[in-house]
């Protein structure tokens, strides 16, 4: 009904504004004063009402109390955890809808590591996980998650040395029916698209997606003509598809020379789309064996928490450490 009502509007508009026009067109070839006059006299009846109205948020609710009422009584259906329980106390876990998460940090701060060990527990609250990573192989991802979900040495994983128990574990894997995808921008004929992420994410039922590099992916509006940013279409299909989007970026030149500074929402590279965009902004700084992990967007709740994890790399091991700050 509201296409037909658009259709029929457009069209009534169409019909009043060519006689005005044509007249327009022949006053401005003598009195271009006379014209505006002319034009300024017409617009009012130029005016077609809009069919747009909104949503009337009084008289619907009840659909809020309800809507509620179920957040309440099933969390599980509505966030997914992020992995880190003191970081799920502040944001309450990945929205499963209308959200579009960055994790950022200058080179070599652990973000890689920080994604995958979240998605490593999403994979074991039964989400079927997508993840876009264009800087590793599978093979090096697969090592990572599984020194994260069973502590082996990552670097005895990579340097082909004995691992106790790896063969049972890698069987044990095996038997478990749910998917976790990892693919390269070469399965997308290296031009990765939100079109083509969407078509994956539904073709594999994929429950959370991450993109570690938004910089990998090609900006298809722009090369239409559209001035639509790609963070504003990861937010739409966060919406559309009802499930939570969390990208890695990098921190630009300012951010790195922040010394012991943790980067802020400025030192996202091409930061003016994505923290704009973003509902959830996290920052990652290493010191030594611990990580700093910096919340410096958060939409639905309080932001500037700084939380501190004792963390050993090579056995996949992230331990919460209280501080004042925390």
């Amino acid at each position: 009904d509201k296409y037909l009502i658009d259709t029929i509007n457009e069209e009534y508009l169409y019909t009043l504004t060519v006689p005005v026009i044509t007249k327009l067109a022949d006053i401005i070839q003598t009195d271009s004063r006379a014209s505006v006059e002319y034009l300024q006299s017409e617009l009012p009846n130029l005016t077609v009402n809009s069919s747009v109205t909104g949503v009337d948020i009084i008289s619907t609710a009840n659909k809020r109390l309800e809507e509620w009422q179920k957040r309440k009584e099933n969390p599980d259906e509505y966030f997914i955890p992020t992995g880190f329980k003191e970081l799920d106390e502040i944001i309450g876990g990945w929205s499963k809808g209308e959200e579009l998460a960055v994790i950022f940090a200058r080179t070599g701060q652990g973000k890689s590591w920080i994604l995958i060990k979240s998605l490593e527990h999403a994979w074991k609250m039964n989400e079927v996980v997508g993840l876009l990573e264009p800087e590793m192989s599978a093979i090096k991802t697969g090592y990572r998650f599984d020194t994260l979900s069973a502590n082996f040495s990552n670097r005895s994983l990579m340097r082909g040395e004995e691992v106790e128990d790896y063969e049972k574990y890698i069987n044990e894997l095996k038997s478990k029916d749910l998917p976790l995808y990892v693919a390269h921008p070469i399965d997308f004929n290296k031009r990765v698209t939100v079109s083509k992420l969407r078509s994956w994410v539904q073709t594999n039922n994929i429950g959370i997606l991450a993109i570690d590099g938004v910089t990998y992916l090609t900006d298809e509006r722009y090369q239409r003509g559209d001035r639509r940013t790609i963070s504003e279409d990861l937010m739409d299909l966060s919406i559309e598809l009802k499930i939570p989007i969390i990208i890695v970026a990098q921190s630009n030149r300012e951010g790195a020379k922040q010394g012991e500074q943790a980067p802020q929402l400025e030192h996202i590279r091409d930061s003016d789309g994505i923290a704009f965009n973003a509902s959830t902004v996290i920052s990652v700084m290493q010191k030594g064996p611990v990580i700093e992990v910096n919340i410096s967007k958060n939409r639905n709740g309080r932001t500037g928490d700084k939380l501190l994890y004792y963390c050993d790399i090579d056995k996949g091991i992230f331990r919460y450490v209280p501080s004042e700050d925390s």
